[in-house]
């Protein structure tokens, strides 16, 4: 078994046809099947074999996408890397899983090489074009003969580490399998086999879970996307017009930049059918008004990192129930639990949990944290919710206190050490509050220490240099004292409810 083989299986069921474009280019699925072979074995040429780890930390482009499969037809394992993190995040990325290679692009060289220096187990970061700080490969790439086999790996082998936000600081290395990206794909690819290829836009990081299973399902469906490098609304709506793209995979902050755009209504979206997001809350209000002016459907989904981006969904046909995520796909349980871990009634509300194949293989370097999460063979999602009599999942609460900005899972404990950091600083506590553009958004109470005074905005400067610029919270506020319950733990929803209300 090999994820690669999906690429493959794209070829032999569908032909050859364009797939792709970017940056006023077209490419076939079988002109980037190539491309891919000689990547991989360009990456064998410079000592990537199986097992090893290899960091891809690029903005979205086709050769993201081929890195991806001649990774895994060399039977290697992909760390991606979101392009926003500084040095001293991926640093630790890079440690952590043990990392051999890094592949990135000109503009981000410079950040792996600072964060790969003095690492023992580290060789070479490999760019896809001219840098100073990384080794070119574009032009060997071209050159290269093609890598044509595939490795074979086991079904329970490792193929993607992906580093998650938690709540006890650094991210955690999710290990998903060969098994559940493919089966994964698979089951999405079953809810949407009905529509047949379709006309995409990939714009979701390929450093993010998301991204990646929508990568895996466009093989199976046989669909032609458009790629960009980065969201940007009016370039989406220019391209929805253009390229009369009928389906849209985003996260809801997303939908809110394109509602809020001032060219919207220059544009012709009626090419638009649907809209699925996943990776945060929807708020209804949000879907209603998206339907309402790009007349299309909404559907909100629900999965995670550790269930290789999937867990709920709805079929293309199914009339969408306000507040759901839908139902499971199949093969994947879901029920919710009470905190002794007892299943639940139908319609009682506990923490959700989910078993099958999907699950990830747990955490790396972190037998606690996987022992803690999945127990039984269930997946204890930290999110709170119940599952009615039909099937259909609602989400009312977290468990966790992660903040979810953009889709994007952010760990307060990580930006309080930071804030800790600070010799002013006596008490921190970070914490999310709403956010009409992202959904959710950073706040943070601090108590200063006696004879120290700060404000705002230097202490929002040094936090920008611990953490990315995309972490530093939109709000201080400055206390006497934080509250804090019998125990002395700091009372986050305290502060926050007294943040929002003012």
């Amino acid at each position: 078994m090999n994820a690669a083989q999906l690429s493959l299986d794209n070829i032999e069921r569908f032909g050859e046809y364009p797939s792709t474009w970017f940056e006023d280019r077209s490419y076939t699925n079988v002109q980037l099947y190539h491309y891919a072979c000689r990547f991989a074995e360009t990456l064998r040429q410079h000592g990537v074999k199986s097992g090893d780890g290899v960091v891809v930390m690029m903005l979205n482009s086709p050769a993201v996408n081929a890195a991806f499969i001649a990774i895994w037809k060399l039977g290697a394992v992909i760390i991606p890397v979101t392009p926003m993190w500084n040095a001293r995040e991926v640093h630790y990325v890079l440690e952590d899983s043990g990392a051999s290679f890094a592949i990135t692009s000109p503009e981000l060289a410079a950040r792996l090489k600072e964060a790969s220096s003095e690492l023992p187990n580290f060789r070479e970061v490999l760019c896809i074009g001219e840098s100073a700080d990384a080794t070119n490969i574009e032009a060997e790439i071209e050159a290269s003969t093609e890598f044509t086999p595939l490795i074979e790996r086991e079904a329970s082998d490792l193929a993607m580490l992906l580093y998650t936000s938690g709540t006890t600081g650094n991210p955690k290395g999710v290990m998903l399998s060969h098994d559940n990206m493919i089966f994964v794909a698979d089951a999405l690819y079953e809810r949407n086999a009905s529509v047949g290829p379709i006309r995409s836009l990939s714009v979701l990081p390929m450093s993010h879970v998301y991204g990646v299973l929508m990568m895996n399902l466009g093989y199976r469906m046989g669909n032609s996307s458009t790629i960009l490098k980065h969201f940007d609304a009016g370039k989406v709506l220019s391209l929805i017009e253009s390229f009369k793209v009928q389906r849209l995979a985003f996260v809801p902050t997303m939908l809110t930049m394109l509602i809020n755009h001032p060219d919207r209504e220059k544009y012709d979206y009626s090419s638009l059918e649907t809209v699925g997001t996943g990776g945060a809350p929807l708020a209804e209000s949000t879907r209603l008004e998206f339907e309402r002016l790009f007349h299309c459907k909404v559907k909100q989904g629900y999965g995670l990192s550790e269930t290789a981006g999937a867990l709920t969904t709805y079929y293309p046909d199914e009339d969408y129930r306000v507040g759901s995520v839908g139902r499971a796909m199949i093969g994947f349980e879901i029920c919710a639990m009470d905190f002794s871990n007892q299943i639940l009634p139908a319609g009682e509300t506990g923490e959700l949990c989910t078993r099958g194949r999907h699950v990830m293989l747990g955490y790396l370097n972190k037998p606690e944290a996987t022992r803690d999460t999945i127990i039984d063979g269930w997946l204890h999602t930290g999110d709170i919710g119940h599952v009615d009599a039909d099937g259909y999942v609602f989400i009312t609460d977290r468990k966790k206190e992660l903040v979810i900005k953009g889709g994007e899972n952010i760990s307060p404990r990580e930006i309080e050490e930071g804030l800790y950091a600070h010799p002013a600083i006596a008490e921190a506590a970070v914490f999310g509050i709403p956010d009409e553009i992202f959904g959710e958004n950073l706040a943070a109470a601090v108590v200063l220490r006696a004879g120290h005074s700060l404000t705002e905005d230097e202490l929002k400067s040094f936090i920008g240099g611990y953490v990315t610029k995309f972490k530093v919270p939109a709000k201080i506020i400055f206390m006497d004292a934080l509250p804090k319950g019998p125990s002395g733990k700091i009372l986050k929803r305290a502060i926050r409810d007294q943040v929002v209300s003012d």
